[in-house]
């Protein structure tokens, strides 16, 4: 993938059903941009907001993934995280490894090390990774006092900052290995987000501030969202790639034609799900050509006098799975590459005609 015009590809969102490194790189590298792979069968901690929030003290995760902080803990020990914190931001400018420590490590991310040893050998020009977004990793933690209805101030700017750290670490990580990190900020929780609530617009000023952060680094910003949201608002972030669940949410933000033209002449690309991640004989029935040209069908119908600029929406863009296929049995997330794999031939075919 290049800049400018360029044949859109295919990645992957993040997790896996593998129980095995090597197998879970190996689907990754067949993808046109590999992922960074999360198996989280593995271990509870590689679910997406355990691997975000790695080093916040008092933090516990149950088997199925879920989060919750022991409030006395995280108290007694707040100040030495945020020290440690404050030391890398202090020196962020003047030292390539300043968030070193903040790199996810082996037990919460089996894949880390492995995966930029594959990208260095084999010289990729973009790597993918992803990370849970802080918006999502605030709203998804469990206060283990029942008493505390609301987050601390303090708590929501330590994860925050937290976030950030360890998103840095990861873009400078992958510049290191040779290749430009394209990286995408997970935020499912978006599905509550309104702009009514004061916190919600605090936190996505925030979110804003963590792209713009990111960028410097030199990495591609992608923002995944796997559900409804305010669609316009996401859509004035700075961020290259909007991805989404074409099947969930493609109707609806396609009503938003205006903000999402303004969007693509910024230079943005949509990142688009379009193999569902259902089971057994809900997903042997996907064909190809059918999600083809059902997606080629619904842009047209919104841009009928504009052939032009919707092949160069479709080309541009990445293609994944709908979600995380760490649900899947390995048959069903090979079948899913498989899907994914012939609806690109069949996209370059319809397009490019």
């Amino acid at each position: 993938m290049t800049t400018g015009n360029s044949r859109h590809g295919t990645t992957g969102i993040g997790s896996l059903p593998h129980h095995n490194v090597d197998a879970a790189l190996g689907f990754s590298f067949q993808m046109g941009i590999p992922f960074l792979p999360q198996i989280p069968i593995r271990n509870p901690w590689e679910y997406m907001i355990a691997q975000a929030l790695e080093g916040l003290p008092g933090l516990q995760v149950d088997r199925e993934g879920g989060v919750s902080l022991q409030m006395g803990i995280w108290q007694s020990r707040a100040d030495a995280l945020d020290a440690k914190l404050a030391r890398a931001f202090e020196r962020m400018v003047t030292h390539e490894r300043a968030f070193e420590e903040f790199e996810p490590s082996p037990s919460i991310s089996s894949c880390w090390q492995p995966f930029l040893w594959e990208v260095s050998e084999r010289k990729l020009p973009f790597a993918k990774a992803q990370l849970a977004g802080p918006m999502t990793a605030q709203w998804s933690l469990q206060l283990a006092a029942p008493a505390d209805s609301e987050m601390p101030t303090a708590l929501s700017t330590q994860i925050y900052r937290l976030c950030l750290a360890r998103a840095i670490a990861m873009c400078r990580a992958i510049r290191r290995s040779g290749a430009t990190p394209i990286f995408y900020l997970d935020e499912p929780g978006l599905y509550g987000f309104s702009l009514d609530r004061p916190r919600h617009r605090l936190a996505f000023a925030e979110l804003k501030l963590l792209i713009q952060a990111l960028r410097k680094e030199g990495a591609w910003i992608g923002i995944h969202c796997c559900s409804d949201t305010q669609w316009s608002a996401l859509l004035e972030l700075p961020i290259q790639f909007l991805s989404l669940d074409t099947a969930l949410s493609l109707p609806h933000l396609l009503n938003f034609k205006s903000d999402l033209e303004a969007f693509v002449e910024r230079g943005g690309r949509l990142s688009l799900g379009v193999v569902p991640t259902g089971r057994g004989s809900m997903l042997r029935s996907v064909e190809p050509q059918a999600l083809a040209r059902e997606l080629l069908a619904s842009f047209r119908a919104v841009w009928p006098d504009r052939p032009d600029w919707v092949r160069r929406v479709l080309t541009e863009s990445i293609y994944t799975p709908a979600c995380g296929l760490a649900l899947q049995s390995i048959p069903e997330a090979e079948l899913i590459l498989d899907v994914l794999t012939r609806f690109e031939a069949t996209l370059d075919s319809i397009i490019l005609a």
